[in-house]
């Protein structure tokens, strides 16, 4: 009987132990890099904004203004066109202080997505030419980011092994292996806000270069 109570005694021990494990001691570091890539696609927002007394009003003139722009894009890029509308919104309109509606603004905006980013400067003078009164703005990007993705984030890998090799030989110990990594992963891309100026000249456009941002942490185990 003692023998019985004796092993159950070992057992909870061991069970114990099994539920607390000894933190093994490590250095946690951060690691940054960023890529810059040349733009291959682009996004430009266009639109129609319209007002009239009643909001069927304002929503039919939006119609028919709206759908020439359409029409002159899709003209200019072609059938296969990318052209999505991205906001539409009808709002009263405000006598103030008297806080009466004196009429209603409807606006549709759609994105143009393009390829080509010579056309940028020709989507939106054709938009404006065709009655477009809104230009949201302008933003870059990448089709296929996995390369400069891949490219970003082993650097700033190779960053945060170093940080921690220069910790651990401010501490005097030594670096073990890698016991927790994590990323993060940001698109920087250059936007423009192009306010509507004319229509006479071709409206020049400068791309830019899209930043990709990484960030890696890793948790590396040390030893004396």
């Amino acid at each position: 009987m003692k023998t019985s109570k004796l092993l159950i005694g070992f057992a909870i021990t061991a069970v114990l132990g099994a539920q607390t494990p000894m933190r093994v001691a490590s250095i946690t570091a951060v690691g940054d890099a960023s890529v810059s890539v040349t733009p291959d696609t682009a996004m430009v927002d266009v639109g129609v904004a319209t007002q009239a007394a009643t909001a069927q009003d304002a929503t039919q003139q939006n119609a028919t203004q709206a759908g020439t722009v359409i029409t002159a894009l899709q003209a200019l890029l072609g059938a296969n066109a990318s052209i999505k509308t991205i906001s539409y919104s009808v709002s009263p309109v405000y006598n103030n202080p008297q806080a009466t509606i004196v009429g209603y603004v409807v606006t549709n905006i759609v994105e143009v997505r393009l390829t080509d980013l010579t056309l940028v400067g020709k989507v939106i003078d054709t938009a404006i030419q065709s009655g477009a009164n809104r230009v949201q703005g302008i933003s870059f990007g990448l089709q296929d980011r996995t390369a400069p993705v891949g490219q970003a984030l082993k650097t700033a890998a190779s960053r945060a092994r170093s940080q921690a090799d220069a910790i651990a030989s401010g501490l005097n110990v030594h670096t073990g292996s890698v016991l927790h990594a994590s990323e993060g992963v940001n698109l920087a891309n250059p936007t423009t806000l192009t306010p509507i100026a004319g229509v006479a000249a071709s409206t020049p456009i400068e791309t830019g270069m899209v930043v990709v941002q990484a960030s890696v942490t890793i948790e590396v185990a040390i030893t004396p």
